[in-house]
């Protein structure tokens, strides 16, 4: 599974920072936590948590609503602790600090002393609603911890129990391309109510290591086992329709397992599914487990469908797996196994899919979209003193030109949201500032990015996006005097207004100027398709002196192998959110103005 690093590294985009070399607002995860705003934050509060070890027993309690802890990398940002079922301590609470939990480890014996037990044992607990992990490994490492040989003996010398690395109370919880680490019982997934998402994450463990009541789905996760046991325990309820659903995971297993159960019945009624998935051999031909007692059987509710590889044969399977209905099957999707009768939730936890967004700005047909309308963020009237003049963040989504159509598409897919017609959400706010002022930071009308050039290279040092166009055969390099709005003054009211305005916009000028670029000729562009992907913004170039670029939009292609790529646009000609009727190269051919284009990818997954 690939390591993925935060696509936004911009401090400025987020509410804190977690930093162990003291850069940030704290220097440990709980007290950012603790910062945020009881019960109704503004909007959804992200912190952002850069590398390190953070060695911490941390807690987001019922009254911590709606956080994103956002690691700067999945595999160097990590968040451990030692805790284990077996820990004693006077009250049976577990400890918050090294000195005592190694006072709990030590006191295992002492009979005046409660075990902490296996629900304390947590590194990290969630009881907010809505709570969001994503980049970040989470860790319970009792087993090695206090057995330090136990990578090469596998022997538990010290009476280390069970050990939650990850602990889920809260309702519409969502773990994103994280790793969460364990031996027995790795994640808890307590709480019948509670509805959770585990999405391109790695999970290991020993037995039953994901285990509990909730309602989840897992998707493209990686669950491996370190040693023979069970990959679930679930105590589905009753009533509840769907308890685990695994949908296109993978299974994998250290060398030395040799069989492994897709899971147990912890309590009667417990509902899995995988769907999907691969399988290796170390599967135990029979796949599921009673738990020793056969009245489970009666109540289990155990699904496979579709799955491959070596472990996926359903000969020797046990009688009292469940087979699933065609209709059932095709029911199967994440939004009906997260509903609630009276409680819905769209859980936005795949990447943002650009045909999806593309419907917000047009109809079905893509034939009636959203108005081009020019100017929408220039003030009217004109401000007294234009230098002094901190623009409001406009968004306006019932009418966009070619530039404001790329800035809330690229936000809505960088933030994941899946209807971007929402002028108060925060995600998108936070977002389209991002990409429209310099470093993010919005300030007079010279801190926007007038120039694309200044938007491509802004954003990707900001980690937004990447441009792709120098790796792409055929390629050519240029530097060309960049001068068009000084030039052009009176164009540009504000410029006509401002001595002081003038001389910032030259200033980026004469960077841009001094800058090599990469563009892809027009005669080239029907040569180099597959280097493209949908949803690519491109970028026209252009050959007018003094400017850098006329036109941008996306790269609209639903199906390479019969059709060649169009532009996705709000199309000054057309007047609004448009397909064009031409292919891509063949659009970029009819403009005697156009150069070639650029290519630039969202770094968006």
């Amino acid at each position: 599974m690939m390591a993925l690093s935060v696509s936004l590294m911009n401090a400025q985009n987020y509410d804190l920072v977690v930093a162990k070399d003291g850069s940030g607002d704290f220097d440990n995860i709980q007290d950012a936590i603790n910062a945020i705003r009881d019960y109704k934050p503004e909007g959804r509060q992200r912190i952002l948590v850069k590398k390190g070890v953070y060695e911490e027993k941390v807690i987001v309690p019922a009254y911590k609503t709606n956080i994103s802890l956002i690691g700067e990398d999945r595999d160097s940002t990590i968040l451990v602790w030692h805790d284990h079922a077996n820990m004693r301590t006077k009250s049976g609470w577990p400890a918050f600090n090294l000195s005592d939990e190694r006072n709990a480890q030590a006191g295992m014996n002492n009979k005046n002393h409660r075990k902490i037990g296996t629900f304390q044992s947590f590194t990290l607990r969630v009881d907010g609603l809505g709570f969001e992990c994503e980049n970040m490994t989470i860790s319970n490492d009792a087993m090695t911890h206090w057995n330090r040989t136990w990578s090469n003996d596998r022997s538990n010398h010290n009476g280390v129990g069970q050990a939650v690395a990850v602990h889920v109370e809260g309702d519409r919880t969502v773990f994103r391309n994280c790793r969460l680490l364990g031996f027995q019982d790795t994640l808890f997934t307590g709480n019948d109510d509670s509805r959770q998402v585990y999405y391109n994450c790695y999970i290991e463990g020993t037995v039953d290591f994901i285990f509990g009541p909730a309602t989840c789905w897992f998707e493209e996760c990686e669950l491996h086992a370190l040693s023979n046991g069970y990959l679930t325990a679930a105590s589905t309820p009753g009533n509840h329709p769907y308890g685990y659903v695994f949908y296109r995971c993978r299974v994998t297993a250290d060398p030395s397992v040799t069989s492994e159960w897709l899971g147990r019945p912890w309590r009667n009624y417990a509902s899995v599914v995988f769907r999907e998935c691969e399988l290796p051999a170390v599967i135990n031909p029979k796949g599921w487990h009673n738990w020793n007692d056969p009245a489970r059987e009666k109540t289990a509710r155990y699904y496979e469908i579709k799955n491959y590889g070596p472990g996926a044969a359903l000969d020797a399977r046990v009688p009292w797996m469940r087979k699933m209905q065609p209709v059932e099957s095709n029911q199967l999707k994440f939004g009906r196994v997260l509903s609630r009768p009276s409680n819905k939730w769209d859980a936005n936890f795949r990447p943002a899919e650009l045909q999806s967004l593309a419907l917000a700005f047009c109809d079905e047909r893509l034939g009636e979209g959203t108005p081009y309308v020019a100017g929408t963020l220039e003030p009217n009237p004109l401000p007294k003193n234009p230098e002094d003049y901190v623009e409001p963040l406009v968004m306006k989504f019932n009418g966009v030109d070619c530039t404001t159509f790329v800035e809330y598409m690229s936000a809505a897919m960088l933030g994941r949201v899946y209807t971007p017609t929402d002028p108060t959400d925060s995600i998108m706010k936070r977002f389209v500032t991002a990409l429209r002022y310099r470093n993010g930071v919005r300030g007079n009308y010279a801190t926007r990015k007038h120039y694309f050039s200044e938007w491509i290279a802004d954003n990707e040092a900001q980690g937004l996006l990447t441009e792709v166009t120098s790796s792409i055969p055929g390629a050519k390099k240029q530097k060309k005097t960049i001068n068009y709005m000084t030039s052009n003054r009176a164009q540009y009211p504000q410029l006509a207004a401002s001595d002081s305005l003038t001389r910032a916009i030259r200033r980026v000028e004469e960077r841009l100027s001094a800058q090599s670029t990469w563009y892809i000729p027009k005669s080239q562009i029907h040569k180099v398709y597959k280097y493209m992907h949908e949803g690519d913004i491109v970028v026209f170039v252009s050959n007018t002196k003094g400017l850098d670029v006329f036109h941008c939009g996306f790269i609209w292609w639903p199906d390479p192998e019969y059709n060649e790529p169009q532009l996705l646009h709000a199309s000054s000609s057309e007047h609004r959110v448009t397909v064009g009727r031409f292919s891509l190269a063949d659009y970029a051919q009819a403009i005697p103005t156009c150069q070639g284009i650029r290519i630039l990818r969202l770094n968006a997954q």
